[in-house]
This record gives structure tokens, sequence and C-alpha cells, in this order.
């Protein structure tokens, strides 16, 4: 027919031009790439056919440059391996590195391992890791004393490597390092303490005899019955009748023969008349404060009653710090071992007793209360030492110093960085309705508007009267009331349970770190709150009911300048001979069944007046141990 088919088509190489290629098949062509130059580049392939119509392939093609044959960015002449593409730069350049140390595989000895590609001396582990690279027998020295873990009989301390009688301890701490029986010489007397019968005593290491003293000092080292000869005529004082050219012999030279001295080794006693173990010379070594008690033999308050205590029940209120042990029985035993007190009632000796009535304070509510004679002098005028408007009996900081803001108990107090309160809020006489509790025990709410005004509150008992104070003076920031507030509530939940009360207390402390943390609360609020943890974890049960409801004690009775607290204390005193004109409605509650009362020795039943002061008795009922209101 005249025509011919050829298998010939025009192949485009991007910008480097165009080639005939040869269709072999449906899917391969042969072609000769054109000259691409120094530079690798990537480009489109584009087919043309006859008609002139184009079709770009989906697939691009890379040209790689003749000086980079592996393409991996070093020129074939400064690769060492031109047709692997690698990035190794230390030991080659160019070549495979898998774990990218920059070390050849094939010069890496841990070529996986990017931390290490030397092991000079073949163990295995990479130099790097290795505290002995060039010991075989070495890898580890734990403790980095220099000596290897395989070779250090202690490779964990660094102060010891060796062991040389193989008894456990180091040569270096060894006093015999030779001899695997001897470790120690505690007396340093070159005799190591298991062979020394006195191992703490450097003049003697062995009793023959074994009477306790050892040969150096004993006169008679081979008989167990004598150690002295005072006259040194060889025969022992225990035989010799007239060993001092008298009957008896006298060790300590006190005078006092030995067969009548209690203390014939201490020259400075010789008479135990109760036979406790302690002289009574005063004078003298352990010398016994109670020489006819033998249960007692401290004062350490020097108020006549001893340190040691026989009540099985006291156990849990003393303090580890205390003086004085637990002998069953004990007599004249000092319930307040560390304060000089006078009290005498219901066994509790020795503690502090104010009104001198027997009963001891820490068992009576606060003594402000009492006559009028204990708060002002002969001119019935206030006592105030430090000038502060607090009576030095109800002041607990005495030395306050002149113009110090002091607070409802006579202390000074810190201003928080935030002013104000919910306390100043409730009685600043605002007509809001009125949330804040005010802990002064549980009192109408219905009577709380009417203490808006000073006029009321001048007519009021003490326990009102005294809340003028809170209206103008309080100093904690209203996060610091929130805390106490809170604080307060735990000890009035949990004062009976001293245990519980103390989870709770290390429970509050953890909270008020992590809010700390968490930037919830105040560096000063956690300070201030952590202080009054630690002394309410070390406070006895006794105490812990008294500050239970103590507001002061939590900072919540707010404070007063001087001026203005003498002014209120005078009024507290004129009123006290006066009939309260306003009576306060009170919600009784029925007091703990762990509140010791007084017992009556005339009927055998136990009494309190609960709370302080009230003139509301209870009466313990002897089968049950609950108190149940008593009426005359």
């Amino acid at each position: 027919t005249g025509l011919s088919q050829t298998n010939e088509i025009r192949v485009q190489f991007g910008q480097f031009g165009s080639v005939t290629g040869t269709v072999v098949d449906d899917t391969t062509i042969t072609v000769s790439t054109p000259l691409s130059g120094l530079t690798p580049d990537t480009i489109d392939i584009t087919l043309w056919d006859k008609d002139g119509n184009s079709q770009i392939l989906p697939s691009s093609f890379e040209f790689i440059s003749q000086d980079d044959l592996d393409n991996d960015g070093v020129l074939n002449e400064n690769d060492d391996c031109p047709n692997d593409a690698g990035t190794s730069t230390q030991d080659l350049t160019g070549c495979p590195d898998d774990d990218g140390d920059g070390h050849s595989n094939s010069g890496d000895a841990f070529p996986n391992d990017g931390a290490e590609w030397a092991d000079s001396d073949g163990d295995s582990v990479g130099d790097n890791a290795d505290d002995f690279p060039s010991n075989p027998f070495e890898q580890v020295d734990s403790d980095g004393d220099g000596v290897g873990d395989n070779s250090d009989a202690f490779p964990n301390n660094a102060n010891e490597t060796t062991d040389s009688d193989g008894d456990g301890v180091g040569d270096n701490s060894d006093a015999f390092p030779m001899n695997a029986f001897e470790t120690l010489d505690s007396d340093g007397d070159g005799v190591g303490d298991n062979s020394d019968i006195f191992p703490n005593d450097a003049s003697e290491s062995a009793d023959s005899d074994g009477d306790g003293v050892g040969d150096n000092a004993d006169a008679f080292p081979d008989d167990a019955s004598e150690t002295v000869d005072s006259d040194g005529d060889g025969i022992g004082d225990n035989s010799d009748s007239n060993p001092d050219q008298n009957d008896f012999t006298d060790a300590d030279g006190d005078s006092f023969p030995d067969v009548n001295d209690a203390f014939p080794q201490d020259e400075t006693q010789w008479l135990d008349t109760d036979g406790d173990g302690y002289g009574d010379n005063p004078g003298g070594n352990n010398s016994d404060a109670f020489v006819n008690i033998s249960s007692q033999w401290n004062d350490s308050d020097g108020d006549g009653y001893g340190d040691n205590w026989g009540d099985g029940a006291w156990n849990e209120s003393r303090m580890s710090e205390w003086p004085g042990v637990f002998i069953d029985g004990a007599l004249m035993s000092d319930y307040c071992p560390e304060v000089a007190g006078n009290s005498s009632s219901d066994g509790y000796f020795g503690c502090v007793d104010a009104d001198g009535n027997g009963i001891a304070d820490v068992f009576e509510e606060s003594n402000s209360n009492s006559s009028s004679s204990n708060i002002t002098d002969d001119d019935d005028l206030v006592i105030d030492t430090d000038f502060d408007g607090v009576s030095d009996i109800e002041d607990a900081c005495p030395g306050t110093a002149a113009g110090v803001q002091v607070n409802a108990i006579g202390c000074e107090v810190i201003d928080s960085q935030e002013d104000g309160s919910a306390f100043e809020s409730f009685f600043s006489g605002g007509a809001g309705t009125v949330t804040t509790t005010v802990g002064v025990g549980a009192i109408l709410l219905a009577l709380f508007s009417i203490l808006q005004t000073n006029a009321v509150a001048a007519l009021l008992p003490d326990t009102f009267r005294w809340l003028q104070v809170l209206r103008k003076n309080s100093k904690l920031s209203k996060e610091e009331l929130n805390e106490l507030t809170y604080l307060q509530s735990l000890v009035q939940a949990y004062f009976h349970s001293p245990a519980e009360l103390f989870e709770e207390l290390e429970d509050m402390k953890s909270d008020l770190t992590a809010r700390y943390t968490n930037n919830e609360v105040k560096k000063e609020t956690r300070e201030k709150l952590f202080t009054l943890i630690d002394e309410l974890l070390c406070t006895s049960p006794n105490q812990l009911e008294r500050i239970a409801h103590n507001d002061s004690y939590f900072g919540l009775a707010g404070t007063t300048d001087s001026r203005k607290r003498t002014e209120l204390l005078e009024q507290n005193v004129a009123m006290r001979d006066t009939p309260d004109s306003f009576e306060v409605e009170n919600v009784l509650q029925t007091p703990h069944a762990q509140i010791k009362g007084v017992l009556n020795t005339s009927d055998g039943y136990e009494y309190l007046e609960y709370p302080a002061d009230s003139g509301i008795w209870y009466v313990r009922n002897r089968s049950s141990g609950q108190w149940e209101q008593w009426s005359q």
C-alpha cells in the first residue's frame, strides 16, 4: 500500500530537550537521555505522538550529577564510597552510617548503636560506656573508687575495695584486716572486741576469774571472791577481818564502812532510806528528792511532786520528752512535771492552780471570771503591766512593747497583706443578711441583728461585749479567715479523738501544700496555718479540749489598739458585779464523756460544771459513763 509503520516516539525530558525512543511494548520504551549537565535535577517526562499530541507521564525522572554518582552530597573525588550513599564523617567520608554516629558501618564496632563505635579492649562493651576501655576484665566501677566491680570486694562502697581476711568488713574499716575473727577495737587497746572482756576500757582486756573486775585492776585476778587488798597484806578485803586496821572496809572513802554503805563505790552517797537506788544525800551523785518514797526520786520543777507517775491513764497525755518514768502505783506524781504548780485535787498534783482551789487550771475554764481582786489593784483599777489594754490575768503576752497592736489575748498582731474579714462585714452595722458563724457557742441567729449596735453590745455579758473588738480591728485576710475557721472546725470535731484529729491535721497540711503549689493560697496563709497545725500536733488531749472552742487561739477573736482595749477592759471590770440586763439564749450541749469532772467524796459521784461558770451541772452516770444534766 505504500504505507510504513514505525515504532519510534519522541520523548521530552523537561528543559533538557527531546530524544527519539523505541517502543518495545505497551509498557516499555527504550531511550537514551539527553545530557543533564553538572547539576542534578528532577524533571517531568512528556511523550509526543506523530500528530503533535503530548502526554505527561505520572512519574518523574531524576538526573544524577556525574560528579556525585551516589547523590549523597559528597563529590566523587571526596567520597570514600562513591557508589554507596552515606553520611559518615569520622573514619570515612560519604559511606553508609546506619546509627548516625559519624562512623561508617564498616568502621563502627557497634553499627546500630549511635552512642558507641569503638571497643578498644574487645570486651563487647563500647569505650564510651566502659569505665575501663583498655581492660577487658572490667567494665563498671559502681562506687567510683577506681577499682572495677569485678575486682572490688565492695563494688558499692567507695571507701572499701579489699577484704583480706574475708570477714565481710573492708580492710580500711577493719581494725584487724588479717584476722577474720576480729574487726573492731573500740577502746584501742590492741585487743579485738570479740576477745576483749572489756571492749570499752583500754586499761583492761581480760578477767581471768570472771568477777567483773579486769585483771589489771584486780588484786586477785584468779580469785573470783576477791578483788581488793586495801592494806596490801596479800589477803583480800572480803576475807580480811581487819584490812584497814578496823573492822570494816570503806572502798569509796566516805567514812561509812562498806557493810553499812548503800553506795560503797560512791563517796558522795551512803544512805538509801527508801531503797530506790538513789542516795539520801542531796548534794551527792544521783540524789533522791523523796528519800521516803521509793517510787519517786526527781522533782524537775521543784514543786514538791515527783516526776514519775503511776496512773496508766496518764500515758496518753504525757509528752515523750517530759521527765520521769511510769512506775505502777507511784505516789506524789506530778501531772505537770515541767511547770511548778500547787494543784492537789483528784490526784492531779503539781499543776498551776491560779485561784488556789486545788483544781489544776488545765481542767478549768479561763479564770477571767474570778473576783475582781485578781485583775484590779487596791484602788479598783485594772492591772495591766504592759499597758496594752489586756489585764494581766487575761494577757498571754504580758510584756508587749508600748504602741504595739495586740489581739484579744494581748499578743502582737502581724498585719496580713489583705485587710478586712467576714467578721468586719458582720459587725460593721450593715443591713445585709448575716451568714458568718461566730465561734462563741450556739447562739440564736435572731440575736445577731441586735449586736449591730454598740449600745446593746455594752449591756451584754462578757462573752458578747467583747464582740465590739471584732467590728474594727480584725487583721485576717478573707483567705486566712476561711482557713482558720476550717482548722478550728476540725479541732472541735475531733478533739475527743486525738489520733483522728492528728490524721486530719496532716491531711490538711498536705492539702495546703498542694493548693499553695497551684497558686490557690498565699505563702503567708500556708505558713501561718502550718505554725498552728504543728503546735496542735504537739498538744495534749486536755489542752485540745480547751483550745477547740477558744476563738482567740485561732486568731478569730479580733484585735484592738491599747487605748480602746483598756476602755473595754475597764467596762468589763465595772460590769462584773452588775447583773446582766440582757439574757442570751444558749443551746445546751452535753459534755463529752472524756471530759473529767470533780469527785464528790461525800456521795462518791463525779460532777462537772459545763460550760465553766455557767451554773449548769452534770453528773456522770456510773453505768454508762456518760454525763447527764443534774438538777438540785
